[in-house]
C-alpha cells in the first residue's frame, strides 16, 4: 500500500511556533524532510507554494532545482526501462519465429531486468513454451557431451526464473561437467593441476573440516558431492582422449557401475562420519587401481573438490599450481610492470587499459589502448591474459622488453622495463585534477553544497592510509558531506574495515565473530572519528563483500549512515588459511561474522535474507550498471600527456593497422559457442542507450544535499517510508 503523507499536523505547529520561526522556514523543514523519507511529491508541492507565496526563497528555489534535476533522471530510467524491454520481447519472438532457439532465448533473458513484473513476464506463455524447448534442447546436448552449451542453456533460463529450483539443479549439474571438461582440456593441463598433490592433502583437508569448520560437518553429503565429482570426471569426454583407462568402455563403465553403488549406498546409511568419509576415498582408490587406473592425484583433486562444494560458498582449496596467484592476490601488490590488461575487440590482441600509478609502465612512457604484440620477442599472439601476466611478471630487479604498437601513431615501440613491488591503490574520486603530474584527485560531486565522492574498490593494507589521505584533501576541497562508495568491492581485511568505521563512528561494536570451535570475539572502535559529523551514504551493490558489509552494515545499524542500492553479496562469514602441505592450503570458513543488531550477512544455502538490506532500494539496470563500470573505468586511466607524440593516423588507417594484427587463433577453435558472433552482434544491436547519469550516484546527492540544507537526523523510518512504486 502506497504511503501517503499530509502536512494537516503542521498547522498546529504552526499556531504554536515561536515568533521567531517563520511559517516559511516550518514548511521548508517539511518539505526537506519529506524528501528525506523519499516522499518527493508531498516536498514538491509544499516548495511550490511556498514559491507562490513568495518567489525570492532562495533555499527553497536550490531545493526545487535539485527535485527538478533528480526528477529528470527518473522519468529517463522509467522511459529507458519500458522502450528497452518492448525491443528485447520483439527480438525475442522474431528470433524464435526463425528458429533461432539460442538467439530467442537470450533476447528473453535480456528483457527480464527491464520488466515492470518480472513474476507475471515469466509467466506469459510464450516463455513458458520457450523454456520447454530450451529445456529440451539442453538435455539433448548433455547426452551428447556437450555440457558448456547445455549450460548456455540453463544459464539464460535461471535468468528467466531465477527461483526455480529445478532449473537451479540442472545448472548446477552442468556446472560440474563443464569444469571437468575445461579443467582438463589436454593433459598438459592435467599435469599442470595434479603437480604436488598427492593424498596427504586429502586427509589434511578432512581432518581440518571436521576439526575447525564453523558448523558441524554434514560427511554424508560430503561423500555424496565427492562420489558425484568422481562420476561426472569419468563421463567427461576430453580426458578420455589422454587417459587410456578413461578411454576403454568396458573399464569406464565398470568404475562409474561401482561408484553408483558406493552413493546409493551412502544415501541409505543413517550415520556417516569423518572416518566414513576417508573410507569412502579408500574404496575409490582400490576400485580405481583395478579398473580405470587414474592418476592417484587425479581422484585427489576430483574427491576433494566433490566434497568442499558440499560446504559452503567460500570455503575452498588452493591447489599448488594456484599458490603463488592466491599470495599475489592476499599481499595486495605484485612485481611487475604495472598495466592492467585487457583484449582488444578488433585485433583480439592484448591491449593497456591503462597504465598503474608509480609503476615502470606509467614512467617509460606506455599507454591507454596501446597493444602489446611481443614479449621478449616473442609473439602474443593467441595469448590470453593470463598467458601475459604468467610471462610479464617477475622477481623484481628482472628486465622484461615489451613490443608495442600504438594504434593512434601507427608506431611499434620497444620498451624494456625493469620489474619491481607493484602497489595496488584502492582509492578513487570524482576525477583526476586537470593539469596535475602528480594524479591527485578531485573528491568534489557539488563544490556548492560540498558534496564528496569516494570510492573504496578493496580492502588491502594501505587501503586506510589511502583513505585517510582522501578524506584530509576531500576536507580542504570543501567536503561537508561525503558518499563513500563500496560498489564492486569484494572486501579484503577485517581490520582495514574496522578502521575505516573508525573515522566516521566515535563508539560502538563493529563486529563479532562465532563459530563452532572459535570464540566469539567482539570488535569495537572509540576514540578518534575525525569525521563523525560528516553526513554520510554509502552506495552498496551485489558486488558488495565481505569487509564491504561489515563497513555498511556497522554504520548502518547505528544509524551513521544510510545505505543506498542494492542487497550486498552476503560473505558474512571468517575463512582462516591453512596450510597442508606442498604449497597447497586450505581457505576454511570458521566462523560467521555477527553485525551490531545481531544480524549476519551470511547467505546460506536455500536462503531468503542474507547480507546488508539498503535503508534505500534502488537496482541499476544492466545498461546502467555497464555505464558506472565504464566511468569508474574511465576515471582511474592514466595519460603520460608530456613527450611530443608523431602526427595522428586518420580513422582509416587506424583501423585497417588494428585489423592487421587480427589474432584469428580462436576462430579455430573447434568448441561450437553458444551464440555466433553475427547472433551477438544482433543482441548487442539496442538502439536505446543508457544516459551518462549514474541513478544511485544521483539519488545519494540528492539525499547528502538536503541533508546539509535540512540539518537534521536521518530519519530512522526512511526504508519503510514509501513504495517501490515511487523508487527512481
Amino acid at each position: 500500500m502506497r504511503r501517503r503523507y499530509t502536512l494537516l499536523p503542521l498547522l498546529g505547529l504552526l499556531l504554536l511556533a515561536p515568533s521567531f520561526v517563520s511559517a516559511s522556514d516550518l514548511l521548508l523543514e517539511a518539505a526537506y524532510a519529506a524528501i528525506l523519507r523519499g516522499d518527493y511529491d508531498s516536498g514538491r508541492t509544499t516548495i511550490n507554494d511556498l514559491l507562490t507565496k513568495d518567489t525570492e526563497l532562495q533555499d527553497a528555489r536550490q531545493a526545487l532545482t535539485w527535485l527538478d534535476s533528480y526528477h529528470e533522471v527518473v522519468a529517463s530510467r522509467k522511459d529507458l526501462k519500458a522502450k528497452t524491454f518492448d525491443w528485447n520481447v520483439t527480438e525475442a519472438k522474431k528470433a524464435k519465429e526463425e528458429n533461432d532457439l539460442r538467439l530467442a532465448l537470450a533476447f528473453a533473458a535480456q528483457a527480464m531486468p527491464y520488466a515492470a513484473d518480472e513474476t507475471e513476464y515469466a509467466q506469459q506463455p510464450w516463455i513458458a513454451e520457450l523454456t520447454k524447448e530450451a529445456k529440451l534442447a539442453a538435455g539433448k546436448y548433455e547426452r551428447k557431451g556437450k555440457w558448456d552449451l547445455a549450460l548456455g542453456y540453463y544459464s539464460f533460463l535461471s535468468r528467466i526464473h531465477e527461483d526455480d529450483e529445478t532449473i537451479k539443479e540442472l545448472r548446477k549439474h552442468a556446472v560440474r561437467h563443464a569444469r571437468v571438461e575445461y579443467a582438463y582440456e589436454d593433459e598438459e593441463a592435467l599435469e599442470r593441476r595434479l603437480k604436488d598433490v598427492d593424498k596427504r592433502l586429502l586427509e589434511n583437508a578432512i581432518q581440518m573440516v571436521s576439526r575447525l569448520y564453523y558448523e558441524e560437518p554434514d560427511f554424508k553429503q560430503m561423500a555424496n558431492g565427492a562420489i558425484e565429482n568422481l562420476i561426472t570426471l569419468a563421463g567427461a569426454s576430453k580426458p578420455q582422449e589422454f587417459l587410456d583407462g578413461l578411454a576403454n568402455p568396458a573399464l569406464r563403465d565398470h568404475f562409474v557401475q561401482k561408484l553408483e553403488e558406493i552413493s546409493s549406498d551412502i544415501k541409505n546409511r543413517e550415520r556417516f562420519s569423518q572416518r566414513d568419509l576417508e573410507r569412502v576415498f579408500n574404496t575409490v582408490a582400490f576400485l580405481n587401481r583395478g579398473s580405470v587406473e587414474l592418476p592417484e592425484a587425479l581422484l585427489v583433486v576430483e574427491f576433494v573438490e566433490g566434497f568442499i562444494s558440499e560446504l559452503d560458498d567460500f570455503t575452498g582449496m588452493v591447489w599448488p599450481v594456484d599458490a603463488r596467484e592466491f599470495d599475489k592476490m592476499m599481499m595486495g601488490g605484485f612485481e611487475g610492470v604495472g598495466i592492467q590488461l585487457g583484449v582488444d575487440e578488433i585485433s583480439k590482441r592484448l591491449k593497456v587499459v591503462t597504465p598503474l600509478e608509480n609503476s615502470p609502465a606509467l614512467e617509460a612512457g606506455i599507454e591507454p589502448e596501446d597493444l602489446i604484440i611481443a614479449v621478449d620477442g616473442e609473439s602474443t599472439k593467441g595469448w590470453t591474459t593470463d598467458d601475459a601476466v604468467q610471462n610479464i611478471m617477475g622477481p623484481g630487479g628482472s628486465e622484461v622488453v615489451l613490443t608495442i604498437f600504438r594504434p593512434e601513431t601507427g608506431q611499434r615501440l620497444d620498451f624494456k622495463l625493469v620489474r619491481r613491488k607493484i602497489e595496488l591503490h584502492t582509492v578513487q574520486g570524482v576525477e583526476r585534477i586537470p593539469g596535475k603530474t602528480d594524479n591527485k584527485w578531485n573528491y568534489m560531486l557539488d563544490e556548492d553544497t560540498g558534496v564528496a565522492f569516494i570510492r573504496l574498490s578493496n580492502f588491502l593494507p594501505k587501503s586506510e592510509d589511502e583513505l585517510e589521505r582522501a578524506l584530509r584533501e576531500a576536507r580542504d576541497q570543501g567536503m561537508r558531506g561525503l558518499v563513500l562508495d563500496v560498489r564492486h568491492n569484494p572486501g579484503g581485511l577485517l581490520d582495514v574495515a574496522i578502521d575505516v568505521v573508525s573515522d566516521f563512528l566515535a563508539d560502538g561494536e563493529v563486529v563479532s565473530t562465532r563459530g563452532r570451535v572459535e570464540r566469539e570475539h567482539r570488535e569495537r572502535v572509540g576514540g578518534r572519528a575525525r569525521y563523525r559529523d560528516v553526513p554520510l551514504v554509502i552506495l552498496v551493490n551485489e558486488g558488495s563483500a565481505s569487509a564491504s558489509e561489515i563497513l555498511a552494515g556497522a554504520l548502518q545499524d547505528h544509524n551513521r549512515a544510510i545505505v543506498l542500492g542494492d542487497r550486498t553479496f552476503g560473505k558474512g562469514s571468517v575463512q582462516h588459511v591453512r596450510g597442508l602441505g606442498n604449497d597447497a592450503r586450505l581457505k576454511l570458513t570458521t566462523a560467521l561474522y555477527y553485525l551490531p543488531s545481531g544480524r549476519t550477512p551470511h547467505k546460506a544455502p536455500d536462503a531468503d535474507v542474507w547480507g546488508v538490506d539498503p535503508d534505500w532500494h534502488l537496482r541499476l539496470t544492466p545498461k546502467e550498471f555497464r555505464r558506472v563500470l565504464e566511468r569508474q573505468r574511465d576515471v582511474s586511466i592514466i595519460r603520460n600527456g608530456a613527450a611530443e607524440q608523431p602526427e595522428a593516423l586518420s580513422e582509416e588507417d587506424r583501423e585497417k593497422a588494428v585489423a592487421e594484427l587480427k589474432d584469428d587463433t580462436a576462430e579455430d577453435d573447434e568448441d561450437e559457442p553458444f551464440l555466433t558472433e553475427e547472433q551477438i552482434e544482433r543482441l548487442d544491436g539496442d538502439p536505446f542507450e543508457a544516459p551518462d547519469t549514474d541513478p544511485q550516484l544521483e539519488t545519494a546527492l540528492l539525499l547528502i544535499r538536503v541533508k546539509l540544507a535540512a540539518d537534521v537526523p536521518w530519519p530512522r523510518d526512511l526504508a519503510a517510508a514509501f513504495d517501490t512504486d515511487r523508487r527512481p
